[in-house]
């Protein structure tokens, strides 16, 4: 597995040093594929909205995105 160092402010490192059974490792990993997850989510909705944006679209427009995102990532259709 590849490996990758972060930095960290003290007081933060210090903080962690309170909760030594904790695999930061892990809380890492975790934290990284949330952020990449948003990202893909982002990116599909921008596909979606095809040059518009969000506030462009009519109330109707924005239900029907917004269900038809929550049916990809529920049917796991798209790769999210």
């Amino acid at each position: 597995m590849p490996e990758i160092t972060i930095k960290i402010p003290e007081d933060v490192f210090k903080e962690m040093k309170n909760f030594s059974g904790v695999d930061w490792s892990e809380v890492c990993v975790n934290a990284i594929k949330a952020k990449i997850y948003g990202l893909k989510v982002a990116k599909k909705v921008e596909e979606m909205l095809e040059g518009k944006t969000f506030a462009d679209l009519s109330e109707k427009e924005k239900r029907k995105l917004i269900l038809k995102i929550l049916r990809e990532i529920e049917n796991k259709k798209s790769n999210f």
